[in-house]
């Protein structure tokens, strides 16, 4: 896949405007994905309702936080492909300290379904160094476009966005889907750690990025 065969799409950097089109876009992304599917409770009644509560203030709260979205419209209609959600500074972030977050997910998602994920995303937080970094920590495309290069295409726009902090040690991601350990090596990752996840293990994948000021010293 070469940069003229997606000629027919625009990279883009996404504010809150984008927020419902990201929604949905993450909607169908996540909700067969094996994280989400125990997080959430898949087994359950409402699941659903669960999924689509939980990536609504995923993404407030990023939006709140001024923090790095890039999309992929199609040039013709404008409709969002493709999105990616960066934690930006490197600072580790304790969802269980987001008070109004909590509530809300709380409110929408349930208690349970919220101590899940807050316990998860803690853990995949305390795995990380202390080194300043960036995370992404939301990624879906639209199903009928996979395989198409767009996920490529973000990846490489947050590679580049990490690439010009020379203060930050690389970029990390996690996955519970073993299906996508091939894609993410391919983009220059390896395995950093692995968490337990119910019957699951969660893979936290790690990119260095070459500009670090300590490697290039």
């Amino acid at each position: 896949m070469t940069q003229s065969d997606l000629d027919w799409a625009e990279l883009v950097q996404l504010d809150e405007r984008n927020a419902r089109q990201a929604r949905s876009l993450l909607y169908h992304s996540y909700r067969d994905e094996p994280t989400f599917r125990y997080l959430l409770g898949a087994d359950r009644p409402g699941y659903r309702q669960r999924i689509r509560a939980t990536i609504r203030e995923l993404i407030y709260l990023h939006f709140e936080r001024g923090e790095t979205v890039f999309g992929v419209l199609d040039k013709t209609s404008q409709r969002l492909l493709g999105v990616v959600f960066v934690s930006d500074v490197g600072l580790k972030m304790d969802i269980s300290r987001q008070l109004r977050w909590r509530l809300k997910m709380t409110l929408t998602a349930g208690f349970e379904a919220t101590r899940r994920f807050i316990s998860y995303y803690n853990d995949v937080q305390s795995s990380l160094p202390d080194k300043r970094h960036r995370l992404v920590s939301l990624i879906g495309i639209h199903p009928d476009f996979q395989k198409r290069g767009l996920g490529r295409m973000l990846m490489e726009a947050v590679h580049e966005l990490t690439e010009q902090d020379n203060e930050s040690i690389g970029l990390f991601l996690d996955t519970g889907n073993t299906r996508y350990l091939s894609f993410y090596e391919s983009l220059g990752y390896r395995s950093f750690a692995e968490l337990p996840l119910g019957e699951l293990t969660e893979t936290v994948l790690f990119r260095p990025n070459p500009n670090y000021a300590e490697q290039a010293a």
